[in-house]
Order: structure tokens, then sequence, then C-alpha cells
């Protein structure tokens, strides 16, 4: 039986208004966020990483690891939408036979690998048409799913990236407790609040 092709696809196009700088590339341990969130799916078994840039694309580009393919969005102001669906038709160019395609944002600063790992295994050993992160406000990114619903996020567009999928299809999806999914990172005081309260 042929093993299941993985793909994760880390989401970094935004332009991080509110922030003030670009979160894809604020450092942890002296590692972009953007790169850290690469290796964390690399770590977690997926067989392929890429990322989708848009906004500042040349220095997030800079930023990504060797293992990395990238993507540019060029509609990426309107939505995470547009980056979901760009992100996986190049992933489905890449690689026609794709089973399985993960979707991780860089401001979820608290994301390990280990849950990651979970989640593809979970997800492989089920026939749930996806798997997605548990935390208090439902269902939320990082996410997982099989191409029963791959035309559906490849038409996705505007402001709320697969999160429409994730309720229309909540009673069918496998869900993954992940407590501190809720943080992310939005404004400068979020990331203070984060180097705060996280030990390595």
């Amino acid at each position: 039986m042929p093993k299941t092709l993985t793909v994760g696809i880390v989401l970094a196009a935004g332009a991080s208004s509110r922030m003030g700088e670009a979160k894809q590339l604020l450092e942890l341990q002296g590692q972009p966020m953007v790169a850290r969130m690469c290796c964390l799916a690399r770590d977690a078994g997926f067989d392929a990483v890429l990322t989708v840039t848009g906004a500042r694309q040349e220095a997030v580009e800079a930023a990504l690891p060797d293992f990395v393919r990238a993507v540019h969005n060029p509609d990426w102001q309107s939505g995470m939408g547009s980056s979901v669906s760009a992100g996986l038709s190049y992933a489905l160019q890449c690689f026609p036979n794709l089973q399985l395609a993960g979707f991780i944002l860089t401001d979820q600063p608290f994301l390990t690998a280990s849950l990651l790992q979970k989640m593809l295994r979970q997800l492989q050993q089920s026939t749930a048409p996806g798997i997605a992160a548990r935390y208090q406000r439902g269902l939320g990114v990082p996410a997982l799913f099989r191409p029963a619903l791959f035309p559906e996020l490849l038409a996705l567009s505007g402001q709320k990236g697969a999160k429409p999928l994730l309720v229309k299809y909540q009673s069918e999806l496998l869900g993954l407790p992940f407590p501190k999914g809720d943080f992310d990172l939005d404004y400068p005081e979020d990331w203070t609040r984060f180097l705060d309260q996280w030990r390595p």
C-alpha cells in the first residue's frame, strides 16, 4: 500500500498591520516564526512543506529553510482564503497524488511538532475528511484535510480562511485539544505576553 503523501502549508502572506512589524519574522531563539513553523511541520512528519507568501515576499522567502518550497499569492490582500487556495493549488501542482494537506499559521507560538504529529497520525488512522485543533472557540487551525474537501478549499476567498469549512463539517471532522490555540499574535503586547509565559 503506497504511503500517504502529506504536505504542510504554512500561511505567511499577511501584512501584520496590527503588530506594526512582520510577525512572520519575529524571532524566537534566533529563528523567525515562519521558519520555526516550517521546521515544526517537517519534524511532525509532513512529507513536504511549502509556504504561501504575500506582503514582504522577499524578506519572508529569505527566512525560509532550504527544504521549503515557496509560492507567492498576488491576491494576499483579499484575505486568508485566497492564501489557502493558492497554497493548496501549488501543492497539487507539485504533488498530484496529494492525500493530506495541513494548514499552519505563523502566529500561534504555542504550537508544537508533537501536536501536529498527533493530528497527522489520528487522521491517517481514520476515515474522517479532516482534523482540526480544538480550543475554546471551537475548531480552528492548524487543520488537516483529505482530498474530499480540496475542491471547497480551492474555492475559498475572503478573510476567514478555512473557518467556513470547519463550521460546515464540524460534526464530521476530528478534533484534537490545543488549549493554547486561541493565543495568537496580533499586537505587540501579545508577543511580550508570550515571551513572559514561554519556556523552551
